[in-house]
């Protein structure tokens, strides 16, 4: 199993209650990872948005830093997971502006499920497959038009990594996006 780049911070043994917490990340396979960074670049320069790596959140909460390496090094995953797209769609919510949806994916849900249960975090984080394209405030009538005219060149992406971030608790401006750090990633 391959674990790379974990950052230790000799301050900080656990995150803080106080707005970090750490997230668990599936990462696609490297065809769809190139397209979505393509497509993820492209917006961001267009409407002046952070770039941000593609990636589908199967859980965050307040977890220490030590916790969320064990976690991720000894989890029992499947060895790619391959999820069904059901479209292109857009909220009003910051970290939803313009994303992926999943069609719901029992594999996906039972890993998300594990992680949760082994961290032993009493975070609420529910469980929603997506992969976000943008983050950022955009008028409606231009998220309606994005969702209508971005086309996906296939109909299911293959995740095949883990990765663990720190990130603030709450993503509502693009410093907090900015504000994202890699801990450890490994391969499914």
């Amino acid at each position: 199993m391959l674990l790379r780049g974990l950052q230790r911070d000799g301050n900080r043994k656990a995150v803080s209650n106080h707005g970090e917490m750490v997230a668990f990340w599936l990462l696609p396979g490297e065809r769809e990872r190139e397209f979505f960074s393509d497509v993820i670049r492209d917006l961001a320069i267009r409407f002046d948005a952070p770039i941000f790596e593609p990636h589908l959140t199967l859980y965050g909460g307040a977890i220490s830093r030590e916790r969320a390496a064990r976690v991720l090094e000894t989890l029992t995953a499947p060895p790619a997971l391959r999820l069904e797209i059901e479209g292109v769609v857009f909220s009003d919510e910051f970290t939803k502006t313009l994303f992926l949806q999943f069609r719901p994916s029992g594999e996906a849900r039972e890993l998300s499920r594990r992680i949760a249960e082994t961290t032993e975090s009493d975070s609420e984080y529910r469980f929603d497959p997506h992969l976000s394209l943008i983050y950022a405030a955009l008028p409606e009538a231009e998220k309606v038009e994005l969702a209508r005219t971005i086309e996906m060149p296939f109909e299911s992406v293959m995740f095949d990594a883990l990765r663990t971030i720190i990130c603030p608790a709450r993503i509502n401006e693009r410093a907090d996006v900015e504000a994202w750090r890699n801990l450890a990633e490994r391969r499914l």
